[in-house]
């Protein structure tokens, strides 16, 4: 952490300051939706490798708690969206989301929403729902991270170095990009991939089955997803391989088939939320969006939504380790927009 951040923080209100509460008492917080923007809830080390994805459980229970401490009114993110726009929002307004559909949402942030009874919306992508296996590049990152003291000798892959060295981030994000091309390269499938992945473990001492077994970096299944729907999760749109091609006919292809499935599986036909693939947003997209039938779609840009924002374009507050309890409850409150803004971390282009 920087001097400067640490100054930041030290000077920062407490969540329960006078000024916070006068904040989320205001008029202005009341005309304001704070979205919180999760990914996956670790259920071992995916935070280690994947700290802006992956936030531990513990953090994630205590974010829950403070919501709960400071009177939110969580709303369902459709009714919050309606109600925002109506301009009958209740007091300190929360919706909270989830991107991707990782499979520890059923068992590590399902439960603590129940605690609290909080509705929750996932944007579910859905090629790696139909194929439950782990996420290729998510999978070849953890492996390297977890072995990460040590260089090991290439006797399998001529098109990878003779050294794999795993002692850097630097170096581990290198060998992930390299593999990750080489697929990209020979068009390999999810299944070719997955064969590529189990043999690149084979080849460095991991253990890739185990791996496979604990569910770590996989998408909820199919059935998993119908029974969180039926205790009232809201699944809506995140494209169907977290992909957002420059072409109207794959971008709304993509849109066409997530949501196809999204019915199959929920046998529910109300898909019209919308979430960016790791945040990717282009002008070409709202008219196509428009055109698929989407009513709202979520960024990865902090901030508080409002009346007067564009529905295709709303904020969110990416919630991540990071983010001290004290920072959390400011923008709980509606504090934090006139305090200087933190940079989002970039997110990786995950599952396709």
């Amino acid at each position: 952490m920087t001097a400067l951040r640490t100054i930041k923080r030290a000077l920062l209100p407490s969540g329960d300051s006078a000024l916070s509460r006068a904040v989320s008492r205001s008029n202005w917080r009341r005309q304001r939706l704070l979205i919180l923007c999760y990914h996956g809830i670790a259920m071992g080390e995916e935070h280690g490798s994947h700290p802006e994805m992956f936030l531990p459980a513990d953090i994630f229970a205590r974010r829950m708690e403070i919501l709960a401490q400071s009177g939110c009114n969580v709303l369902e993110l459709g009714e919050a969206l309606r109600l925002l726009q109506q301009g009958k929002l209740p007091p300190n307004s929360v919706a909270i989301t989830f991107d991707d559909g990782w499979a520890d949402f059923r068992t590590q942030a399902f439960p603590v929403l129940q605690k609290y009874d909080f509705p929750a919306t996932v944007y579910l992508t859905t090629y790696y729902c139909l194929f439950p296996r782990p996420i290729f590049r998510f999978a070849l990152a953890y492996m390297m991270w977890t072995l990460r003291s040590q260089v090991v000798e290439n006797v399998a892959f001529d098109w990878l170095p003779k050294r794999l060295d795993f002692q850097t981030e630097t170096s581990r994000d290198a060998l992930v990009k390299t593999i990750d091309d080489y697929a990209r390269k020979n068009d390999l499938s999810g299944k070719q991939k997955d064969e590529l992945a189990a043999a690149y473990a084979e080849a460095i001492g991991f253990d890739y089955s185990e791996f496979c077994r604990e569910r770590l970096f996989q998408i909820m299944t199919p059935g998993e997803v119908a029974e969180m729907s039926r205790a009232g999760i809201d699944f809506q749109l995140h494209t169907h391989r977290h992909r957002t091609p420059l072409d109207r006919d794959k971008f709304v292809g993509e849109i066409h088939d997530n949501r196809k499935i999204l019915e199959e599986i929920t046998g529910k036909n109300d898909r019209v939320h919308f979430c960016y693939p790791s945040g990717a947003i282009s002008p070409e997209f709202l008219p196509w969006l428009k055109e698929a039938g989407v009513q709202s779609a979520t960024t990865c840009i902090n901030g508080m939504a409002s009346r007067g924002g564009d529905p295709l374009l709303l904020p969110r507050l990416l919630d991540q380790s990071g983010l001290i309890d004290d920072e959390f409850a400011t923008w709980v409150s509606g504090l934090a927009v006139f305090i200087p803004k933190r940079k989002s971390v970039p997110l990786e282009v995950a599952p396709e």
